[in-house]
């Protein structure tokens, strides 16, 4: 009886020792945060193998912020006149003037100088200013001093498809062309209207700013038949 007793004795000594060091080591529920944090005693933590998802980030919505933009574009046009006006290529084939009646060419460089204002988290009112950077076509092949590109293009802009970081975007806009044109006797071809749509994609990198990259539709009718594509990059910063 006293070897059996003493057996008993030992074995529940072990046990009692065993659930003492597994308190140690387990991580107890509300302490030390997340598993696998250390304890304030210093004691290692069992570490869990499940993976962590990583933090979301959320939609940034401009509504009742004013913005300010810079972008930079070029792309593609096509010109076709209504009275054999130069627009930057000759063609004899025809033409009692010697210009081509339909020209296609490269839109000069410029910047486009963009104010907003969030109306809701998804639509922006817009107003771009463009200022041309190279010179364009003047009004006849032996003017080398041509305009520089000057629009100025009213309208609204649609965010859609929000992902936190990135958004796409889609404008509808009237644009004023106001750029100098010149008939061949010098006198001004006027102000043209278009009608530009452009889309593209922003990066919301901050609630204060982000770049986006787009391309853009422009077509015009009152002084030529006027298509243009374009692309381009900016920057937007926006407050508060």
């Amino acid at each position: 009886m006293r070897a059996l007793s003493a057996l008993g004795l030992t074995i529940a000594c072990a046990v009692s020792v065993g659930v003492a060091r597994a308190d140690r080591v387990a991580p107890a529920e509300g302490e030390g945060g997340q598993s696998g944090a250390p304890a304030p005693d210093g004691e290692p933590r069992l570490y869990t193998t499940e993976p962590v998802a990583p933090p979301e980030i959320g939609q940034r919505s401009h509504k009742g912020q004013l913005g300010l933009a810079v972008s930079l574009l070029t792309g593609g046009r096509f010109i076709k006149t209504y009275d054999q006006e130069y627009c930057g290529a000759r063609d004899d084939n025809g033409s009692t003037s010697g210009n081509s009646a339909v020209c296609i060419g490269r839109i000069p460089f410029a910047f486009d100088l963009s104010v907003s204002y969030g109306v809701t988290a998804k639509i922006e009112l817009l107003f771009d200013l463009r200022l041309g950077v190279e010179r364009d076509f003047g009004g006849s092949v032996s003017d080398s001093d041509g305009p520089r590109l000057r629009h100025y293009a009213p309208g609204v802009k649609f965010y859609f498809d929000d992902r936190g970081l990135m958004k796409f975007f889609s404008t509808a806009q009237l644009a004023i062309d106001s750029t100098g044109y010149t008939s061949p006797s010098g006198s001004e071809l006027g102000t043209d209207v278009s009608i530009r749509n452009a889309n593209g994609l922003l990066l919301d990198f901050h609630d204060a700013y982000g770049a986006y990259l787009f391309f853009a539709e422009d077509v015009a009718f009152r002084r030529w038949i006027s298509v243009g594509i374009e692309f381009g990059a900016g920057f937007q910063g926006r407050y508060p």
